[in-house]
């Protein structure tokens, strides 16, 4: 009996708890931490929402006043002047939280850390220290994405209120910090899912069990490694445009300035095509969980498992053809519009 009480706690984790979840390099519980922290940066995003529907269940405004933000009811249209400029920072704070801090953390870092591993029968991913360092970039951006809504921002109020898309000429002309601290904060994020994009590669290609070919991979490790394609090309053209809007704001350049000879609505493509693979980078590690957890509790495998994975294949690719369907209205020749209409 003694022998089977010592053999027992052999496998158990000798960590303190600061060293297991604030240095960890396992896979388990890294996935862990993307999902409790973007459940809280969720809270915060929702919050946000809530906020706006607060003001939107009534006539007239009642919360969101140039006197300050008000949060109970007893405030009253009469004594309200509105401040539009507060919905304009809610409505870009919660698109930028849901965007780059909550859906995708949680589905591509969370479920796919923990859980990709497992399924293709991996001891870990192929970059443990970089996992690590992926989830702390991911950290550091969600603390400036919360900290520019409290930041200088344009109006000589806080915050910046341009939208989650962060279009020039308003990204190039709000005023303050707010507007800066955001850029950062999406350049975190995004360096954090290139990051974790190269490891969920790498550890899908190298990684296998013995035996295991690329069409007996679950589709979850299919979902994920599409998705990680995915980010690994479109996130690096938004730097691209992010880091153009900063040197705009503070260093002079005239890249979507049409009075120095820039354009905005090149920074509208290079949005987009990111914008567009987005969405599915968000989807698709939906659809593999759903794959999985319907052939698990039907006790039956996939019906049509090759054409599903060709499928998410050819999402991937299709969804870098067609941006512009989201930029009708810029005044693009009827050749692109019928080409971005037929590729949709």
């Amino acid at each position: 009996m003694a022998d089977a009480a010592a053999h027992g706690h052999e496998g158990h984790d000798e960590r303190g708890f600061f060293t297991r979840w604030f240095m960890s390099t396992n896979h388990k519980d890294i996935g862990i931490l993307y999902l409790f922290t973007s459940g809280f940066v969720g809270f915060i995003a929702v919050a946000f929402t809530v906020y706006m529907r607060m003001e939107l269940k009534d006539p007239g405004v009642q919360f969101m006043c140039a006197e300050g933000a008000r949060f109970l009811s007893a405030a009253t249209v009469e004594n309200c002047t509105p401040n539009g400029h507060i919905w304009n920072v809610v409505v870009t704070a919660h698109g930028i939280l849901m965007m780059f801090f909550v859906v995708i953390p949680a589905l591509f870092g969370g479920f796919g850390n923990y859980f990709m591993p497992l399924h293709i029968g991996a001891p870990d991913m192929a970059f443990p220290r970089m996992n690590n360092l992926s989830y702390w970039l991911y950290v550091a951006g969600s603390s400036l994405a919360i900290a520019s809504v409290v930041s200088p921002g344009g109006n000589g109020q806080l915050g910046s209120g341009v939208g989650w898309v962060l279009y020039p000429p308003l990204s190039t002309s709000e005023q303050g910090w707010s507007m800066d601290l955001a850029i950062f904060a999406v350049h975190l994020s995004g360096a954090s899912s290139i990051l974790g994009a190269i490891n969920m590669i790498t550890t899908f290609l190298n990684m296998r069990a013995p035996g295991m070919t690329l069409f007996k991979v679950p589709l979850f490790a299919w979902s994920i490694f599409v998705t990680a394609w995915l980010i690994l090309l479109s996130l690096p053209v938004l730097a691209g445009a992010i880091t153009m809007l900063l040197t705009d704001r503070n260093f002079g350049t005239t890249f979507f300035q049409p009075a120095g000879g820039g354009d905005p609505i090149l920074y509208q493509h290079i949005l987009w095509f990111f914008g567009h693979p987005e969405v599915y980078i968000i989807v698709l590690p939906a659809f593999g969980v759903i794959s999985h957890v319907i052939a698990t509790f039907a006790r039956k495998p996939v019906f049509g498992y090759l054409p599903m994975v060709w499928a998410l294949i050819a999402i991937g690719a299709l969804g870098f053809v067609v941006w512009a369907h989201h930029m009708y209205t810029v005044g693009m020749s009827l050749t692109q519009q019928t080409y971005f209409m037929l590729a949709t």
